[in-house]
Parts: structure tokens; C-alpha cells; sequence
């Protein structure tokens, strides 16, 4: 489902631009009902005054709507005091004469001539569908237009609620919203992609505590963009919506696809403290662990499978999502992590070796600058004392 929220002064206005969402809301093809909040009130009697006739009676609509309301709701008196008490006044219709419409159609007026006339001959009577209550967000009175779909795929079909709305005109000081689960769902979005980004730190800084180097970790964490891709292309594939439980499933993929990748990258540095060259350690490295790797990833794969076919749901929320997500980005992160992986490795290694070389050229022309320094110091001195 999802909402769309109305802003503005005038409830009664609201319900009418109201009308206007709905008609919109209805041109979407996975909407299959909408309503508004105005639907939940009780019926309610609008009074509407007909002016001209009312000033041929020589009755104004102040008086009238005055008179509406002494009658129903009463009107206090100021208090009439005894030489024992005082006395509250209210003047008000009894309640056996103010239960129906007719009774309020009959209630009477007097002319300029005098005459005694209902107040049916100077108004018309609407029944209408009250509102069960008055909401407010930030002082602001907002009237709410929810829809149900078909769909769970709530990012897309907020893009089509903003293709129907579009042009959609609104008086001064009215506006409108998607709704609380829309921004319900900016929020989690936001807070997945915050938990995304410390899930890759973490495993960016244990790596490099494990490595003793915060260069090689960066070919480990190379694998981890190839799975997100994997895990797109299959919700994209099988029209599975980007909820909650997928962008869950995106940071539950960083903890797994790396593993592939530091096993890998383990194996190369041993070989290469044993003796072989960087593409020899490769190569081996790639042989050694190809089965094991596509192992590892196959029996997770096939562990998933169940809750990313099943309709397993928890609160409401299905689990398919999640299974699809991490089914995906393990397929292909596993299948191009063998080649990216190694060639990150290659790269990463270069710059490492390229800027100790750096750093020690510095150092050592350093070094061999202050060398110079003394030596000069040393023989300016004992030119001097040869001089003395």
C-alpha cells in the first residue's frame, strides 16, 4: 500500500483536492483501491445557505447561521443572581426537538414583515460523509489518500504515483507528499547504505591488521562492487522488489564474498614468503583454491535456495528477497572474483612496491643530504684551524 498526503488550511478543501489524487491514483494499473480518511467519519449535515433568498426575506446569513447554532449547541446567558444563589442560563432547543433533519428544516425564522418561514425556504440540506478526526503533522493539517497494489515493488510504483501527479495544480498554501512509508523507506534506505559503507571498513581494517598492510586488502575488497552487480541482475531478473530484506541482504553479502577473495589472497602471500614470484604465487594460488572456492559457494547457494523460492514471511515481511540477493551476488562475484581478484592483487601490489620506493628515495636522498652537510661543517673547520 502507500499514502499520499494532502497539506493545507480547509479540511473541506482537502476533501475536495482529495477526489482529484484519487481519480489520478486510479489511472495506475497495480492500484486495485483507494480511499481517504473522510470515508472513516460518520455522516454529517451541511447547511447550505441560499443567499439571495434569504435577503429577499430581509434575513442575513450571519443571522441564520447564529441561529443554527444557538439552537443546537446552545448559547451561555450571563448569570441571574437570587438573594440565596446564582444561576447559570443556556438557551438551547430541547433534545426531543433537535434529533432529526426535519426538525432542522423546520426550525423558524421571522421575516422584516414579520412573517414566520422554515429554514428550508433560505437553505439546502447535504448529507455528507464526515471525518472520523482532524490530523496534523507540524501544526499543518493533512487529509491522507492510501492506495493497496498488487505490488511490493514500492520504489517503482512511487515512481508512477509521481508521473500521475505530475501537473497536478494546488492551490496557494496546499501541497502534498508520498506519505510517512515513503519516507519510512528513505530512512532505511539511508540507514542500509550507512551500514553498507561500515560493513566495507570493518572488513577493510581487520584486513589490514591481518595483512600487516593497508594496500592488499583494497584486491579484497574488489570482490565486493562484482557481487552487488550479481545481486541487482537477479532481483531485476525475477521482478523482486529493493526492500528492507534485500538491502539487508546487501550487507550480509560483504561478510560472505569476501572470503572467496582473502583465501585467495592468504595463499599468494605464503607462496611468495616460500620463494615464488608474484605470478607464479598466482597462478598456484588460483589452482589450489578454485575448487574449494566453487565449493564453498555452491553448498551456500544451495542452502539459500529455499528461502529465496519459499514465501516464508516474518510480521508480514517475506525472506525471498534476501535469499535472492545473496544467491545472486555470490554467483557473480564467485565467477569474476577468480580474474578480478588476482589482477587487483597485480595492481595493488605494484603501487604498494612503487611508493616504498618512493618513500626510500626521499629518505635516502635525505640522508645522504645531512651526510653532506657534516662533511662540509667538518672540513670549513679545520680550514680554520689550519688558518689559526
Amino acid at each position: 500500500s502507500l499514502t499520499v498526503s494532502l497539506y493545507g488550511d480547509d479540511m473541506n478543501r482537502l476533501a475536495e483536492l482529495a477526489k482529484e489524487v484519487e481519480r489520478r491514483l486510479r489511472k495506475i494499473d497495480e492500484i486495485i483501491s483507494v480511499e481517504t480518511d473522510r470515508e472513516s467519519g460518520e455522516d454529517e449535515i451541511r447547511v447550505v445557505i441560499k443567499r439571495e433568498q434569504a435577503y429577499k426575506y430581509g434575513i442575513s446569513p450571519q443571522v441564520i447561521s447564529g441561529t443554527i447554532m444557538y439552537a443546537l449547541r446552545g448559547i451561555m446567558l450571563p448569570k441571574y443572581h437570587t438573594d440565596e444563589k446564582e444561576i447559570r442560563m443556556n438557551i438551547q432547543l430541547r433534545k426531543k426537538d433537535r434529533r432529526t433533519l426535519e426538525q432542522l428544516k423546520n426550525l423558524t425564522f421571522f421575516t422584516a414583515n414579520g412573517k414566520e418561514i422554515p429554514l428550508a425556504a433560505v437553505a439546502s440540506f447535504q448529507v455528507v460523509k464526515g471525518f472520523g478526526s482532524i490530523p496534523r503533522e507540524n501544526g499543518k493539517t493533512y487529509l491522507s489518500v492510501k492506495a493497496n497494489s498488487t505490488t511490493e515493488n514500492i520504489a517503482k510504483l512511487y515512481d508512477k504515483v509521481d508521473q500521475v501527479m505530475a501537473g497536478f495544480e494546488l492551490p496557494y498554501g496546499y501541497s502534498w507528499s508520498k506519505g510517512k512509508r515513503f519516507r519510512r523507506f528513505q530512512q532505511s534506505s539511508q540507514s542500509m547504505m550507512f551500514a553498507v559503507i561500515l560493513s566495507i571498513t570493518f572488513v577493510f581494517l581487520l584486513m589490514g591488521v591481518l595483512f600487516e598492510s593497508f594496500v592488499l586488502p583494497l584486491s579484497v575488497i574488489m570482490s565486493i562492487p562484482f557481487s552487488f552487480v550479481g545481486a541487482y541482475w537477479i532481483l531485476y531478473i525475477t521482478g523482486t522488489p529493493l526492500d528492507m530484506m534485500s538491502q539487508i541482504g546487501f550487507v550480509i553479502l560483504i561478510g560472505i564474498v569476501v572470503n572467496n577473495a582473502i583465501v585467495l589472497v592468504d595463499l599468494v602471500n605464503r607462496l611468495r614468503k616460500e620463494g615464488y614470484d608474484r605470478f607464479d604465487a598466482l597462478i598456484e594460488a588460483g589452482k589450489n583454491r578454485f575448487r574449494p572456492i566453487l565449493m564453498t559457494a555452491f553448498t551456500t547457494i544451495g542452502g539459500l535456495i529455499p528461502m529465496a523460492v519459499g514465501n516464508a514471511k516474518m510480521i508480514g515481511i517475506p525472506y525471498s528477497p534476501m535469499g535472492r540477493t545473496i544467491i545472486g551476488g555470490l554467483i557473480f562475484s564467485t565467477l569474476v572474483s577468480l580474474l578480478a581478484v588476482p589482477w587487483a592483487y597485480t595492481l595493488f601490489d605494484d603501487m604498494r612496491a612503487y611508493f616504498r620506493k618512493l618513500v626510500g628515495g626521499v629518505l635516502l636522498r635525505k640522508t645522504t643530504g645531512e651526510k653532506t652537510s657534516e662533511q662540509t661543517s667538518l672540513g670549513f673547520a679545520k680550514g680554520t684551524s689550519s688558518a689559526d
